[in-house]
């Protein structure tokens, strides 16, 4: 038993190198699930963990923000509109003095209600609320375009840049094509500007608000009552108070034959032999996990599958390095000892990350209209999750099983039961969104 754990501490050890920020004790790890694989070659995954420690003397830098508010006709139901006014409100009651705020509104026509500078004096923004009344059509793109115009006015690394985008529908006037949104997003995030976005209701589409915040570097909120937008709007601030990095990304070096298919719920891109990863701001004590589907080739010996390096925004010191991890796999033709060395924690976690992607694959169904085969991807995630080798109860990762495998059954029960398929597809979707992004 003795040379057992010390045969997988050595594993371990082969597996993953941990790096330490030296400026702001950001850590990265990455671990394979399958230390050692056949000499054949096959697929492996590796699970990367990004950890923001919380900072001994708290220190909140000032915030460089803008909401861009819809005030499309629709907000008048249910009150939408009044309820976002107060969280508006509230929110300004916590800004401070060094802080730069600015007010976008939309409906057919993009109106400034305040360029972007110091706070300055809150009652007069809390009598800009006063102007604003729900009217006419929604020109999302047009509203999101003028608030991270903005931002950028004053964009400044030591300050946390962000546009707060709410919406209740659909965008239906200006620049209405989800993936020049998306590209729009992602040129403000490489300018250090990342993009929140709300969802009030069941009319909005939320794949173009979460995918505007995914390639934004933000977060999405999906809230099916406005009565609950002061306590978005709260979390939000309170998340940004917290931000330790800015617009990080993972950059990946992966060894030579070994093969990308997937960063499961992550955008990611290839460029000239380098993988890399966008994962956003981060805050004080998150751990952010990413799970990356590898093919290896055939192949002897000892093999360093890749290399990571996180970057983020802000100049290091001369001492100092970017957080980095290398991770390595052996190679055996005794296939028995492929099993033994499998790291089941690690497994567990690459399980989950497996069955958001068939969540993703039942929205697409839902999308589609196909209702039937959303269901079987729900099934079919549900089986594997009971089937994984680290589903026994002496499982290091059985718990983390058990809880999605209780979401899926709960997802299944959505489909089966409601008659409400806008409600059933957002809240499938955001809690989904959630096991990803670890919310």
């Amino acid at each position: 038993m003795k040379t057992r754990l010390m045969n997988l501490g050595a594993l371990m050890v082969l597996a993953a190198f941990t790096g330490v920020g030296a400026d702001r004790g950001i850590r990265i790890e990455g671990m394979v699930n399958c230390p050692v694989i056949s000499h054949h070659g096959g697929k492996v995954y590796l699970q990367i963990a990004i950890t923001a420690p919380v900072p001994e003397a708290r220190h909140r830098e000032p915030m460089n923000l803008a909401v861009v508010l819809d005030r499309s006709g629709s907000m008048a139901d249910e009150g939408k509109i009044e309820f976002a006014k107060k969280a508006v409100s509230a929110l300004i009651d916590q800004l401070r003095e060094d802080d730069l705020f600015s007010f976008v509104i939309y409906d057919d026509v993009i109106t400034v209600l305040r360029e972007a500078r110091r706070v300055g004096n809150k009652n007069d923004l809390r009598r800009l609320l006063e102007e604003v009344t729900p009217r006419g059509a929604t020109n999302l793109g047009g509203g999101l375009f003028e608030g991270l115009r903005q931002v950028e006015r004053h964009r400044d690394k030591e300050y946390r840049n962000r546009v707060i985008l709410l919406s209740d529908g659909l965008a239906n006037r200006g620049t209405t094509d989800p993936n020049e949104l998306r590209r729009i997003a992602q040129r403000y995030r490489a300018r250090s500007i990342s993009i929140t976005t709300i969802g009030v209701g069941l009319q909005f589409n939320e794949n173009l608000m979460l995918g505007l915040s995914e390639s934004g570097g933000g977060n999405y909120y999906f809230i099916e009552s406005p009565r609950t937008l002061a306590s978005i709007f709260q979390k939000e601030l309170d998340g940004l108070s917290c931000v330790v990095a800015q617009n990080a990304s993972v950059e990946l070096t992966l060894a030579d034959g070994v093969r990308i298919h997937d960063v499961i719920g992550c955008e990611h891109q290839r460029e000239s032999g380098r993988v890399v990863i966008p994962v956003g701001d981060l805050y004080a004590g998150e751990r952010r996990e990413l799970t990356v589907e590898l093919t290896v080739p055939p192949g002897t010996g000892r093999l360093r599958l890749a290399k990571g390096v996180l970057h983020y925004d802000g100049n290091l010191g001369w001492f100092e390095s970017w957080p980095s991890f290398s991770a390595s796999i052996r190679y055996t033709k005794d296939f028995a000892e492929i099993d033994k060395s499998r790291d089941i924690e690690t497994q567990a976690k690459v399980d989950v990350a497996l069955s958001t992607r068939n969540v993703e694959q039942a929205l697409r169904a839902l999308d589609e209209g196909r209702q039937g085969d959303a269901v079987k991807e729900i099934r079919a995630a549900r089986a594997a999750l009971q089937s994984s080798l680290a589903s026994f109860p002496s499982g290091a990762g059985s718990s983390i099983l058990v809880e999605q495998e209780s979401r899926l059954q709960d997802f299944d029960a959505l489909l089966k039961d409601s008659t409400d398929a806008k409600k059933v597809k957002k809240s499938i979707q955001y809690e989904n969104y959630r096991v990803q992004k670890r919310k």
